[in-house]
């Protein structure tokens, strides 16, 4: 019984008299892809002027920062004898007085050669705390070579 109804109800909608509703994959399937227009502009070549400005600012600019890293570095061999990723290590692993006394200058010496060449030193009574309390922890960086 209901194979006839379904029978009927196909052989009404596909009566002559009768139209189908536009359905969206039917009007797309009918429809051909559209191209763009031809006046729409090719790909650049190059880039702007303003562009190439800021890139060359850019370049320059890190050039700069990595001149300052490196005279900075220098400085603190020359008066520590140890470099500045190596001081940091230190200084985050052992009180101030501590790698004063094994770089082989004073504790105050050592502090303010820090903030000189901007060596991030940890906290007051960073040391004071256990190590799983502490907040922040200087970890040694894998350095391509």
């Amino acid at each position: 019984m209901r194979q006839e109804m379904e029978e009927l109800d196909t052989a009404t909608l596909f009566a002559d008299d009768h139209q189908l509703p536009p359905h969206q994959s039917a009007v797309a399937a009918d429809q051909q892809p559209q191209h763009p227009p031809a006046t729409q502009r090719e790909a650049p070549h190059d880039v702007s002027p303003e562009i190439k400005q800021a890139m060359l600012a850019a370049a320059t600019a890190q050039r700069v920062i990595d001149r300052l890293a490196a005279l900075q570095n220098q400085e603190i061999i020359k008066y520590t004898g140890v470099s500045r990723a190596e001081l940091g290590l230190r200084v985050w692993n052992a009180p101030m007085g501590e790698v004063a006394k094994r770089v082989g200058i004073k504790k105050h010496v050592l502090i303010r050669i820090c903030k000189l060449y901007e060596v991030p030193t940890p906290p007051k009574g960073y040391f004071n705390t256990s190590f799983a309390n502490r907040p922040i922890r200087w970890t040694r960086v894998a350095v391509v070579g």
